[in-house]
């Protein structure tokens, strides 16, 4: 089970293996994006959303919203 980081936004009832599971391949996706873009990730949220099917019924979907923020640049030593 993944381990609370103390600011109470995890539930009170244990995750099961699948949802720990989850949790480390969006910690992989998340660490790719920032190693590939030079960015640092401030949040992401999941939103429901309403989209149209097929038939042009609303369904609601899950989306993910991600706030990133570019890493400020290293200066090196001035000569």
């Amino acid at each position: 089970m993944a381990q609370s980081n103390g600011l109470g936004i995890r539930s009170k009832q244990p995750d099961g293996p699948e949802v720990d599971e989850a949790e480390r391949k969006v910690g992989a996706v998340l660490r790719d994006l920032e190693d590939k873009t030079d960015v640092d990730v401030k949040d992401i949220d999941l939103e429901e959303v309403v989209d149209r099917d097929a038939q042009d019924r609303p369904v609601v979907k899950k989306a993910v919203d991600i706030q990133a923020q570019e890493r400020p640049k290293k200066k090196g030593w001035a000569s």
